[in-house]
């Protein structure tokens, strides 16, 4: 085990990748934990500098205005900008309420309007726990982990393929069964 002169510090690793050739640059920060023996480094963040991640994306099937916030919000998360990344979830989810035709003036009120509108529990829940994320990074200053952040940003994703993605494919595929029965009435 190298030995460091400070308890925390953040080096860089360069890798190469041995499929492609390509080059990848992180930046980890690190902890000394323990002493003597029981001594043990800590990795608390790594952050891949090149190639910057793909950010995630929704569905074209869910609204320009959600998957937006929702691309930015995950720009800022793979940017290592964790409050940041929390507020936009919490604007995607805001955006997926007012679509829904929620009208509260909070989005904890609009939330509860589509709780009464009948979606399912476990959405609402999803959509309440990024409400309250966006708003501890926004109002208390909580960066939240990347692993708290990716599973919020999953919960969003699952919500709007529940509620935009699997009513678009059940749409496409009604109306091609109905083409298809169009076709077979008229050649008998």
């Amino acid at each position: 085990m190298p030995v460091y002169p400070h308890s925390s510090w953040t080096q860089q690793e360069c890798w190469v990748c041995q499929l492609c050739g390509r080059s990848i640059l992180e930046v980890i920060e690190c902890k000394k934990t323990g002493a003597g023996r029981e001594a043990r480094i800590e990795e608390l963040t790594r952050l891949v500098l090149w190639p910057s991640p793909a950010p995630r994306v929704l569905d074209p099937d869910v609204p320009e205005r959600i998957r937006s916030a929702y691309e930015e919000a995950s720009r800022a998360e793979n940017a290592g900008a964790a409050r940041l990344a929390g507020v936009g979830y919490r604007s995607a989810v805001e955006e997926l309420c007012k679509d829904q035709g929620a009208t509260h003036k909070t989005l904890h009120g609009k939330i509860r309007e589509l709780a009464a509108q009948g979606l399912p529990g476990d959405i609402i829940t999803a959509l309440d726990e990024t409400r309250v994320v966006g708003n501890d990074s926004v109002h208390q200053g909580v960066a939240y982990s990347a692993e708290e952040l990716a599973d919020i940003a999953e919960l969003v994703a699952e919500a709007a393929v529940l509620l935009y993605v699997q009513p678009a494919q059940r749409r496409r595929m009604a109306e091609s069964r109905k083409k298809r029965h169009e076709t077979a009435q008229q050649n008998p």
